[in-house]
């Protein structure tokens, strides 16, 4: 079976469902059809409560280029899985910490550009918020992100998928609160910032992606023009220098 993180269990999220479009069908299908065990393909899954939930189901889980969420991991509980490959470098020092060695493979986000072309340019500086972010919205809360538009990261299917995808990646700039949003406007090139404010989502799994592409100054930002300096400093200059 093939783990999917839902909101309230029901709800599909934009980078929990992102295996949709980079696992070729064949392979999803003898995933969903191997009763036995549970594949985890995308996420911050890595974490004692999601292992313990999964043995507890009688799975044997096995964790795809995944990233952790910052908590210590339970060597007895982690000699009860499979591991293979990891989002990040914090998330291959945790695993070694508990005798799992695994390579750095970065998030599997990264292989949509081979699969999926860039959306073509819509001219919009856009906000994608966390799913879970209970900041309230207004009227003027778009003017507040001096962002052109907002948008939610719930879908539907694989067509709603793509469809997300491309706007993304046709962006001038993107705004995020969702990590899978951020994640997707860098393998596409496009310019992005780590929206702050009072719901930071599980900081831990932003600082081990960053560090995967090598951004090591994190700034948490209010508005599309403080984000734009500070991908201008960290991440374009850095690039430039690699």
């Amino acid at each position: 079976m093939i783990y999917e993180w839902k909101l309230e269990g029901k709800t599909r999220n934009f980078g929990d469902a992102l295996y949709e479009l980079f696992l070729p069908f064949d392979v999803q299908g003898e995933f969903e059809s191997d009763l036995k065990t549970l594949y985890f393909t995308v996420g911050s899954v890595i974490c004692n409560e999601v292992i313990s939930e999964s043995l507890a189901q009688g799975f044997f889980p096995v964790f795809l280029n995944c990233g952790w969420r910052g908590e210590e991991l339970d060597p007895l509980l982690a000699a009860q899985c499979e591991f293979v490959g990891a989002r990040g470098p914090n998330t291959q020092a945790a695993l070694a910490r508990v005798g799992v060695t695994v390579e750095v493979t970065l998030d599997p986000a990264y292989r949509l550009p081979a699969l999926l072309p860039k959306g073509e340019s819509n001219g919009l500086a856009i906000c994608v918020r966390h799913i879970k972010d209970p900041s309230p919205v207004t009227i003027d809360t778009i003017f507040e992100y001096k962002a052109d538009a907002m948008f939610s990261p719930v879908i539907e299917d694989r067509e709603d998928l793509a469809a997300f995808v491309e706007k993304i990646s046709g962006a001038r700039f993107v705004l995020a609160g969702s990590l899978h949003a951020a994640i997707v406007a860098h393998a596409y090139g496009v310019p992005f910032a780590l929206l702050g404010g009072d719901h930071i989502d599980c900081p831990a799994k932003w600082e081990d992606w960053l560090a995967s592409v090598n951004i090591t100054n994190i700034q948490w930002v209010d508005n599309v023009i403080d984000g734009r300096k500070w991908h201008n400093t960290a991440v374009k200059k850095g690039a430039e220098t690699e």
